[in-house]
């Protein structure tokens, strides 16, 4: 998708405005971000800028917060954080922004794609590190797992790489609503608990921006036979948190994201199911109590 001054995309109800520098006359943005494109009115302002990376010494001579040892990297500057994007060693994006995030800088090296267009502002992993920080803010939690509404029904299965999140979503899609299988966020609404889909899919494309009020949630385990077995307690909680994008670097953060997990196990069935991956695991998660 192109654009010219600015597109709004709303994720997990929570609505981002994303403008570009005046000579910005087209940007490659993600096709995934079309279901998710909204009118609203924004709580999040991004501004792309193509023209030049910010003075980086300041960034250096901070205190780096992060480093996750692959692409980027998380720095306490002055008032504001600052995300630093590396490709093999030097930096080609970096992203300012403040404590409350309603304002966020994404400073990019203008380099023509192929194509001619300018790249995704929001070029992974930058839109889902941005995300994770904004949900500590007391907003919600983003997990690795697959989001199934099932007539109103919204089952979450929860695992990391290999444990079958995409094969279920496959073998749901002609029954159910499949928001996404690798990443899915949890809010909370009022007194129920509710997860919505996101753009970044894994091996099954066919994602939707739509939020359901969770009825079980199931960890996800590869066997011979379907069943599942009731979790409870600091169990579950942990399995929940093993399988989330929590922020280690927000010490506030943590406390929220902590306290989420152990109120959502409380008020959510959660289950170890072992299953075998063909269609008679649609029935059988129907009828588990």
């Amino acid at each position: 998708m192109a654009f010219h001054t600015q597109v709004s995309i709303k994720i997990a109800g929570i609505v981002f405005s994303i403008s570009g520098d005046l000579n910005i006359k087209n940007v490659q943005f993600g096709e995934a971000y079309k279901d998710f494109l909204c009118d609203d009115e924004p709580e999040i302002i991004i501004h792309a800028r193509y023209d030049r990376l910010p003075n980086i010494i300041p960034i250096h001579n901070g205190k780096q917060v992060f480093d996750s040892e692959t692409t980027w990297s998380l720095y306490n500057v002055g008032e504001q954080k600052a995300i630093v994007l590396r490709g093999t060693s030097l930096p080609h994006r970096i992203v300012l922004f403040d404590r409350d995030m309603r304002q966020v800088e994404v400073h990019s090296v203008k380099k023509p794609l192929p194509n001619g267009l300018l790249s995704d502002p929001l070029q992974y992993p930058l839109a889902e590190v941005l995300m994770i920080c904004l949900l500590a803010q007391r907003r919600g939690l983003m997990v690795h797992s697959c989001g199934i509404e099932d007539k109103g029904k919204g089952y979450l299965f929860t695992g990391n790489s290999g444990h079958g999140k995409s094969t279920l979503a496959k073998l749901w899609k002609d029954h159910a609503v499949i928001l996404n299988d690798d990443r899915i966020i949890i809010r909370k609404n009022g007194d129920s608990f509710w997860m919505y889909g996101t753009p970044w899919h894994g091996d099954y494309t066919g994602i939707s921006p739509r939020g359901v009020p969770v009825e079980k949630i199931f960890f996800l385990h590869h066997a011979e036979s379907n069943n599942a077995l009731r979790c409870i307690g600091a169990d579950a909680a942990s399995m929940v948190l093993a399988r989330s994008f929590p922020p280690l670097w927000d010490s506030e953060g943590m406390k929220f994201i902590l306290d989420f997990c152990s109120n959502l196990i409380s008020a959510i069935p959660c289950y170890r199911l072992n299953f075998m991956p063909d269609e008679n695991i649609i029935d059988f998660i129907r009828c588990v109590k």
